[in-house]
């Protein structure tokens, strides 16, 4: 539990600290997806082929991944304002170095730096909230912050196209680059951590408790206990096969299962983003001024989810166009409340002076989860013959029946959590 007076929560100041944070995080997102639609423009421009421009857009992802343990470390011992700002300037300079790359080379190392960068965002962005929130708000907010970053992934559809397309691809990167740099000045020169003329000695403790044996201490038996690794292996298998569908094979499912053309099926699939959007703050809000547990919440979210992959991969036919719309719409529903109960649970869990470094350490599950389910149903699908550009549905249907196993798994797993675990 956090120990500062209550008087810290009534900080107006808080409410400055989590709109930069949201700001930040909007970019986080935004980047996660952005190279999707400029495809065209960077193989026009690079004179290069796919497999390169995969590679390129995979580097975000590497370097986000395997940076999260040392961003949590330092969340707690330098603290989350420090940590944002110095990484934001990172994605500020990976954004204008892809901007003016030359090719494909420099461009892969523009998108590993604003992987890099961003990636010093969503671990902090906990710890701050922990700190400066209630513990009954914690979910709220996070609900709050996920919603702005899913609002990132849809502006870096049709409206990064839109821009892109009058002022040009590297134009774009040039003003995303400056408006980053800004917030990061932003965070360093007019926010705060918590506040530290009021409470002076618990700045130096949790500035420093990251260092000292008890953390130490503490985190091992984290580490060593179940309800962490039962959380990674759920966070892997649910984020692991909602980024799989919606960014991977939920347009050609759509334009096969349905005979639609793919701008259709592409919109069909934004209803996934819109979901998370209305679904991570609703369900933050709900457990935690409703004082639900929420471990007992965590299962009934799994239990929608794992109905709604059920009525993808048996009864799309039934169905339809409609029915699959509200599919999809409750996947990101309950998808936007998964992240925000798990997080919500690791806070209750995880002692706060090692918030950070717990955080940083479970963090990459996701993105291993996405790795791990997209090659493997890209090779499920592979072992069929294609119909013009797409799939058969027969393929998407063993495809996704993986997918669907991994999330009954963890469904089960589920109910291995203990029902409440406060430190």
């Amino acid at each position: 539990m956090n120990n500062e007076a209550p008087s810290l929560y009534r900080d107006p100041h808080r409410w400055m600290v989590f709109s930069v944070i949201c700001l930040v995080y909007f970019f986080v997102y935004f980047h996660r997806v952005s190279t999707s639609v400029i495809v065209t423009d960077l193989l026009e421009a690079f004179h290069t082929n796919a497999t390169a421009l995969g590679f390129m857009s995979s580097m975000y992802f590497y370097l986000y991944a395997f940076e999260q343990p040392l961003v949590g470390h330092l969340s707690d011992r330098l603290g989350p304002r420090r940590v944002i700002g110095y990484w934001s300037m990172a994605a500020a300079a990976g954004c204008f170095l892809f901007g003016m790359s030359p090719d494909i080379g420099w461009a892969s190392v523009g998108r590993a730096l604003i992987g890099l960068g961003v990636g010093g965002v969503y671990v902090p962005a906990v710890k701050a909230i922990s700190l400066w929130f209630r513990k009954k708000e914690f979910t709220t907010m996070i609900g709050l912050l996920m919603s702005m970053g899913n609002f990132g992934a849809v502006i870096a559809t049709t409206p990064l196209a839109w821009t892109a397309a009058v002022w040009g691809w590297r134009k774009t990167f040039f003003l995303i680059g400056g408006i980053t740099l800004g917030l990061a000045f932003f965070m360093l020169l007019l926010t705060r951590d918590y506040a530290q003329q009021s409470d002076p000695v618990q700045v130096n403790s949790a500035s420093t408790a990251a260092s000292n044996p008890g953390s130490r201490s503490k985190l091992a038996q984290v580490l060593s206990s179940g309800w962490f690794w039962i959380l990674a292996i759920v966070f892997f298998g649910i984020y692991g096969t909602l980024v799989t569908l919606q960014g991977l094979w939920a347009t050609p499912f759509l334009m096969t299962v349905l005979g639609i053309e793919r701008i259709f099926a592409s919109k069909l699939n934004m209803l996934i983003p819109v979901g998370v959007i209305i679904g991570a703050p609703f369900f933050g809000w709900m457990t935690d001024w409703l004082s639900l547990n929420k471990r007992n919440t965590l299962i009934v979210i799994l239990t929608l989810y794992s109905l709604t992959w059920m009525g993808i991969v048996f009864f799309f036919s039934q169905l339809g166009t409609v029915g699959i719309s509200m599919m999809l719409l409750l996947m990101g529903i309950v998808a936007g409340g998964f992240i925000s109960t798990l997080w919500g649970i690791v806070q209750e869990a995880a002692p706060p002076d090692i918030l950070g470094l717990i955080s940083g350490m479970l963090n990459p599950a996701p993105f291993l989860g996405v790795a791990a389910f997209q090659v493997l149903t890209g090779a499920i699908l592979n072992r069929t013959t294609r119909v013009g550009d797409l799939y058969p549905l027969s393929g998407f249907r063993n495809a996704f029946l993986i997918c669907l196993f991994g999330i009954v798994i963890c469904l089960v797993l589920s109910f291995l959590l203990p029902r409440s675990r406060e430190t």
